[in-house]
């Protein structure tokens, strides 16, 4: 891999890895409303859920992170085979 481009992975990995540790203070900071026993629970209730998005923020963060070792490491595997 030619330095730029590891700089450059590096650099978004960090990045992408600050994001999650953000958005796992985010959640951990939402507070839950409680239920009271034997109230029906509708989905409009959870519709607008904050950690739900919060969640989905951080896969699409994770899913990023391995994109991009995936495709750090397949510029390395090139190089393997080009010696």
């Amino acid at each position: 891999m030619n330095g730029s481009l590891q700089y450059s992975a590096l650099t978004r990995l960090l990045t992408l890895n600050n994001q999650v540790h953000d958005l796992e203070n985010q959640m951990l900071s939402v507070s839950v409303p409680a239920i009271p026993v034997g109230q029906v629970i509708s989905e409009q209730m959870f519709a607008g859920s904050r950690i739900a998005e919060i969640q989905n923020e951080i896969d699409q963060a994770v899913r990023a992170s391995l994109a991009t070792c995936w495709l750090g490491n397949a510029d390395a595997d090139d190089e393997e085979y080009e010696l």
